[in-house]
């Protein structure tokens, strides 16, 4: 990797000895001191973002927009007593008007604002404010979002897999209740599925589905593959099982087999850009909850041999020049390994992770050589930090935005 992708890593790795001032005595959570410095910094950056103009926001969405802090205000509401309080503060951020109706996913479309309006809406119940509908009623409007499937693409932020992901969040987060049919989720991942066996067919290849995005195969967690195999296998009570064994897990492990020699992966097929990115979007940092999902479900050492290899090579090269975001920076990289700490509860990860997640909070000079374009927004901004530093205190709560269930 040259020196434009990635700063030296000069954190030493994990002995008991140089972790005693991030890590409590008992090694399986983060030191006082390192918490408050922590949750200093969250609630300082947090005053700030709120302090600065509503335009800061570019647009309506969870990705670069307003709806990133809604959905953060959503899932700090299920860990506080003042729910309904931090729920109408959700609110303030979620412009249902606005919505235009293009773009069918989580993360870039109408999917995600209203799958947070129909999960906020519930939990307020009667005491929601009038002007918010009724969560049945909104529910039926992400229902109806399906008359966009056909013309969408496959992947998680802009395509089917995130529309995919907004309908398992509610069903999540609304329990008790199938607010979303059974019916409706097997139709997205059938679509899915189609069109992974349409490109495979056209391609002749080897793998059973290939699915891609702007006339590119990629492989990643954004706009590829390791991101929509990860949504389906949250999914897999919706898939029929010999779909399942003879489709999804064959092209996992097709994927697998997409390495350079260093272990990380290609960003795309027959790519000529070489080895050089680690992060979440493209690179070994968004196969890491892939293969670690594979492994529980499968029960198969090689997919957490994969995660684990996949850690070393984030731990090497994945203090991004990018800068901080979880899209393509630091802070989905410390993802990475809380994932693997919540997988193998192993010292190591847990530590890497708090050294990332430093170095994404004292914004040292010269460490973040391009600025982001929406610099307050979840996915490429501070929110995404703020967010970061609150799991990492919660590491069993703790899931990557918008992608871990």
């Amino acid at each position: 990797m040259t020196a434009k992708e990635s700063f030296e890593n000069q954190y030493e790795d994990y002995s008991p000895e140089h972790s005693c001032n991030i890590l409590n005595d008992s090694k399986d959570a983060i030191s006082a001191t390192f918490g408050n410095k922590l949750q200093n910094f969250g609630m300082s950056k947090l005053d700030q973002l709120l302090k600065m103009e509503k335009d800061i926001f570019y647009d309506g969405t969870v990705y670069t927009g307003s709806a990133g802090l809604a959905f953060y205000y959503l899932i700090n509401s299920l860990k506080s007593e003042n729910s309904h309080e931090i729920l109408n503060r959700a609110l303030d951020f979620i412009n249902l008007d606005n919505l235009k109706g293009r773009r069918i996913s989580f993360l870039c479309g109408d999917a995600g604002p209203l799958a947070l309006a129909t999960v906020i809406s519930y939990k307020l119940g009667k005491r929601r404010p009038e002007h918010l509908p009724d969560y049945k009623n909104l529910t039926q409007r992400l229902i109806n979002l399906i008359s966009l499937l056909n013309d969408s693409p496959d992947e998680l932020l802009y395509g089917k897999a995130g529309y995919l992901y907004a309908l398992l969040f509610v069903n999540r987060h609304i329990s008790g209740k199938e607010v979303i049919p059974a019916n409706h989720i097997e139709k997205v991942i059938n679509s899915i599925l189609k069109s992974g066996k349409q490109l495979s067919s056209q391609m002749r290849s080897e793998c059973p589905l290939l699915w891609q995005w702007h006339d590119k195969i990629y492989y990643g967690a954004a706009h590829g593959m390791a991101g929509i195999l990860y949504i389906l296998l949250q999914a897999r009570l919706y898939i029929n099982i010999i779909e399942f064994r003879s489709f999804i897990k064959p092209t996992l492990d097709w994927l697998l087999t997409k390495r350079y020699s260093s272990g990380n992966f290609q960003s795309s097929f027959e790519s000529s850009s070489g080895d050089r990115l680690v992060q979440w979007c493209h690179g070994a940092p968004g196969f890491i909850p892939l293969c670690v999902l594979a492994h529980q479900i499968f029960e198969d050492d090689k997919y957490l041999k994969v995660a684990l290899q996949c850690g070393d090579i984030v731990w090497e090269r994945g203090l991004c020049t990018k800068g901080y975001s979880l899209c393509h920076g630091v802070g989905g990289n410390a993802y990475a390994f809380i994932q693997l700490y919540q997988a193998t509860k192993k010292t190591v990860y847990l530590y890497r992770a708090c050294c990332f997640t430093e170095w994404c909070c004292v914004e040292r000079k010269g460490t973040e050589l391009r600025r982001p374009d929406r610099p307050a927004s979840l996915f490429e901004g501070l929110l995404g930090r703020i967010w970061l530093t609150d799991d990492i205190a919660h590491l069993h709560d703790a899931r990557f935005p918008a992608f871990s269930l």
